[in-house]
């Protein structure tokens, strides 16, 4: 019977020795991530931040399949109300939020430079929140089944925009479960700064189609901006 206590004693042994094992390999993995966002965003507040971000997705989600036993649906990239509203002329200034995920302001950035490189309408950065037109960030809410969304307010009077606010939403666009391809991110950031320079949503083939952010900036929508604008001048 020695041998049978000495077996059982050797199983529960290196069971012991892997449970800790696979402790500090987590350890390890958690802090080489938190390592590369730190890396990413260039301080310590703005990778704790998003650390911070990561968990609150994944505990959000384990709390919504623990409910429903399945994940939210995301039906359509927003649920934007056209308010016809547009600029006094087809340039805007943008403010990107610094402490939003550095994914997202890539995402941001090459959406405002593809939709300066259709000569239609000039997006010009700037670094000061007070100065700019549209504001540029992000939101992280899993009860609105929306990739993002763009906050208008509008002089009703003159039918031109005051200010806008675009968001993307971490609760769909980081969650791979979603399957938001960084390609995928971009539209949705062109498709945000579609509303807030006045396009609207169209079922044609086009970086305003509601749902998916599978197109990205098409002819159509050049010409729709273009027609845009040159009734406003």
């Amino acid at each position: 019977m020695r041998w049978l206590f000495r077996l059982i004693g050797a199983f529960f042994s290196f069971v012991w020795r892997l449970f800790w094992r696979l402790v500090w390999i987590v350890v390890l993995l958690c802090a080489l991530a938190f390592g590369f966002l730190w890396y990413l965003n260039g301080d310590f507040q703005g990778a704790l931040k998003q650390a911070e971000r990561s968990v609150k997705i994944g505990q959000q989600s384990i709390d919504q399949w623990e409910r429903t036993g399945q994940l939210p649906k995301l039906n359509q990239t927003d649920s934007h109300q056209h308010s016809e509203g547009r600029w006094s002329q087809a340039s805007a200034r943008i403010y990107l939020d610094p402490q939003m995920n550095s994914r997202f302001q890539e995402a941001y950035l090459e959406a405002i430079q593809n939709w300066n490189q259709t000569g239609a309408f000039n997006f010009e950065l700037v670094t000061e929140v007070s100065k700019a037109d549209i504001t540029a960030t992000e939101m992280n809410d899993g009860n609105t089944p929306v990739a993002g969304e763009a906050e208008s307010q509008t002089n009703f009077l003159t039918g031109q925009f005051l200010s806008v606010t675009v968001r993307l939403n971490h609760y769909y666009l980081s969650n791979p479960d979603y399957g938001y391809s960084y390609e995928r991110l971009v539209h949705t950031a062109e498709h945000e700064l579609g509303h807030a320079i006045g396009l609207d949503h169209t079922d044609e083939k086009s970086v305003m189609q509601p749902a998916g952010s599978f197109y990205g900036i098409q002819k159509e929508d050049v010409e729709n901006l273009r027609k845009l604008y040159e009734t406003n001048e």
